[in-house]
């Protein structure tokens, strides 16, 4: 009995570190970014253009993500609000390094859509001739200066975080789409004609350009530290 119970034993140890191993690799991939200095969850205030007045304050439910594109590249981002302030899903292409950092260019056409902001309208076309044309806010953003600071601030717990503030701009206007038709195989009804809207394109209204700051830390997920 002794002998099966040291055996049991033995076997035991060996997964426990066989887990304990594969759980530290697969931390080493999630974290394997090249965006590593930006990449994070952190909890913020929203200002207005010279940080002179607050329009919302600390929130456990407002958190902004940082993390890296796909392609896996230095200084190309997406930010993601989580549909809890603009709504914002955009990707950035930054000049400088994490301590310092601003968009490549602030150009509209040189920005990329924003995900949240050119979702496809509900009802769809009903002819192949059909077209629509619908306000859109916030279709793209640029950042005009940012910086993360390692160690940069000290939460309202009294602990070190690193700190993160950005000035952004945004840029709404007019999203056009087209109609297209669906192909057979996605129909509900083969036999039937379908159709669906396709983002043609985005066109700037300068007069509701946007202009705020953006200024907190990275997430603790200490309760001393909630907001």
């Amino acid at each position: 009995m002794k002998n099966i119970i040291n055996k049991l034993f033995l076997v035991a140890s060996v997964i426990i570190v066989g887990l304990s191993f594969t759980s530290c690799d697969e931390k080493i991939e999630i974290w394997d970014s090249a965006t590593l200095e930006y990449s994070g969850t952190y909890v913020y205030e929203l200002k207005n253009e010279d940080a002179t007045a607050t329009y919302v304050g600390y929130s456990d439910q407002n958190k902004i993500e940082i993390f890296n594109t796909s392609a896996n590249v230095e200084n190309e981002v997406i930010i993601y609000d989580h549909g809890k302030m603009f709504p914002l899903k955009s990707k950035f292409i930054f000049s400088g390094n994490a301590t310092s950092f601003a968009s490549k260019s602030l150009l509209f056409d040189d920005l990329t859509n924003n995900e949240e902001a050119v979702v496809l309208p509900e009802d769809a076309p009903t002819a192949i001739t059909d077209t629509l044309s619908e306000d859109r806010d916030y279709l793209r953003a640029a950042v005009v200066e940012g910086s993360i600071i390692k160690d940069g601030m000290t939460t309202i717990g009294g602990n070190v975080a690193d700190s993160l503030y950005f000035k952004i701009v945004l840029y709404s206007g007019t999203a056009n789409f087209k109609s297209v038709a669906v192909p057979v195989e996605y129909r509900a009804n083969p036999d039937k004609e379908e159709f669906e809207w396709e983002l043609v394109s985005v066109v700037r209204d300068a007069a509701k350009d946007k202009t705020y700051v953006i200024s907190g830390h990275r997430y603790t997920g200490f309760s001393e530290d909630s907001h």
